[in-house]
């Protein structure tokens, strides 16, 4: 392989943007904007890698001798089995911090709306503080417990919330590579043991409705329209402002799935819920527009008009804590996995590398979930919602 091919003064003499080799994989990059900079490119395994060296000029030039001794000993690691490209990241990640993490994390959710970033942030910076300067590789399952545990005592939803961000962030970096070995801010036959379980509010002295409780609520709920949009809150688990602006135009009735897309979500992906017979008598015949329209012509009705009715008959409980409701009869009075109970309720399952991995979404196994639910909460048999 043909080496040192390029001379200082044929490198002074070049600017017109594009890449020069100097041969064996080092490469001079002359930029749009006029400056240079040393690359060394190879291959391992099939994928092309792209060091940097240094730029030719600036405050730390980068000579040409300089460049061939670098690309050098970057050869010599090569021969010697080492990957320089592995190497580099893992020095890098040994130096970041949960804060560094952190903002890469954040900047890679480019779909969030402004409300939601600053919700994951504030709770990443201000409860997580006692993370936020801990190497990445270091976070461990006691520095977890007590950045966790004063925020356990005194407000424990919002525990469980910074805990599941935590976790989320940890999976992250486990995908980028900068840490290894399983997520110490995982809940499930982890933390469980370690923290007392959260109670399950939405806020202060809000308790999630007792699931056994649901069925009495379900029978008290009329035929008006924000007791049938209440009424496919229940059944579905849903977050308050999906049914209130459900369309028509997301309700397949043919394959009996309600298509939430992925701006109306939380988590900004789309859902597709499993509809039964039960929901589908609640939305009635197919039209257009909002499926509970409100008085007002092509509007729907009030944010506020769902809780009142709650409020009404199960007073000192809020909406959201019915999907509290679901998630715990899910977990006592029934035998299905964990993750088909998180995917019901549109949570992300897995850590991010299993989430690459795992493309479906187990319609027809929640399909079978929802409708042992709404059996219980129309309390119908099952053997008749199951024929």
């Amino acid at each position: 392989m043909v080496r040192n091919r390029l001379t200082d003064a044929k490198i002074k003499g070049l600017d017109k943007p594009g890449m020069y080799s100097d041969g064996a994989g080092l490469y001079l990059r002359v930029h749009a904007g006029g400056s240079k900079s040393w690359f060394f490119v190879y291959q391992r395994n099939g994928i092309r890698r792209e060091l940097g060296l240094g730029g030719f000029a600036g405050i730390a030039p980068v000579s040409l001798a300089t460049a061939r001794r670098k690309a050098d000993e970057l050869r010599d690691e090569l021969a010697n089995g080492r990957d320089p490209y592995a190497e580099r990241l893992a020095r890098k990640a040994s130096h970041a911090t949960f804060a560094d993490v952190v903002d890469g994390y954040l900047k890679a959710k480019n779909d969030w709306t402004p409300k939601t970033e600053k919700e994951w942030r504030h709770h990443l910076t201000h409860h997580a503080e006692k993370l936020r300067n801990v190497a990445i590789a270091d976070v461990n399952v006691e520095l977890i417990e007590a950045t966790l545990r004063p925020l356990w005592a005194k407000r424990p939803a919002t525990g469980q919330r910074v805990r599941g961000k935590i976790e989320a962030v940890l999976d992250y970096a486990t995908a980028k590579k900068m840490r290894t070995g399983d997520n110490p801010a995982r809940w499930t036959g982890h933390l469980e043991h370690v923290l007392a379980s959260a109670d399950r509010v939405t806020g202060k002295h809000h308790a999630a409705l007792p699931y056994k409780e649901v069925p009495a609520l379900f029978a008290k709920l009329s035929d008006a329209v924000e007791d049938r949009c209440l009424k496919l809150l229940i059944l579905t688990a849903t977050r308050l402002s999906e049914p209130r602006l459900a369309d028509w135009r997301e309700f397949d009735l043919v394959d009996k799935v309600w298509n939430i897309p992925a701006e109306r979500t939380k988590t900004r992906t789309a859902l597709a819920v499993p509809l039964t017979d039960e929901m589908l008598a609640l939305i009635g015949e197919p039209s257009t527009g909002y499926v509970f329209p409100g008085a007002r012509k092509g509007r729907p009705f009030g944010h506020a008009a769902m809780g009142a009715i709650l409020e009404q008959h199960a007073p000192g409980f809020v909406i959201h804590g019915l999907r509290s409701s679901f998630r715990d009869w899910a977990g006592e009075e029934t035998d299905y996995p964990r993750e088909i109970a998180e995917w019901a309720l549109g949570h992300k399952v897995g850590s991010a590398v299993e989430r690459a991995y795992r493309r479906g979404d187990a319609l027809e196994k929640r399909r079978q979930l929802m409708q042992d639910w709404s059996a219980f909460c129309a309390k119908t048999s099952l053997a008749k919602n199951n024929a």
